[in-house]
């Protein structure tokens, strides 16, 4: 079973990340990664023609936990 704090792999880059939330019915955890990540900005505006790409350390992703991951 999965508990806060605990040390598991980032869902997008497979570095060191901690669990941060876990659900009420544990189906989904929150992983923050400790690398730098893409982070997509708002859309494009009058001053901008395109979307901008910035990286963000300490992103969250949410992760749907399978039934085999919450047996362990």
């Amino acid at each position: 079973m999965t508990e806060t704090g605990d040390h598991v792999r980032c869902p997008q880059c497979g570095g060191d990340a901690r669990v941060v939330w876990i659900s009420q019915d544990e189906k989904t955890v929150a992983i923050k990664c400790a690398r730098y990540h893409s982070q997509i900005s708002p859309p494009p505006t009058r001053f901008s023609s395109r979307a901008q790409s910035k990286t963000k350390k300490g992103m969250v992703f949410l992760v749907e936990m399978d039934a085999d991951a919450q047996t362990r």
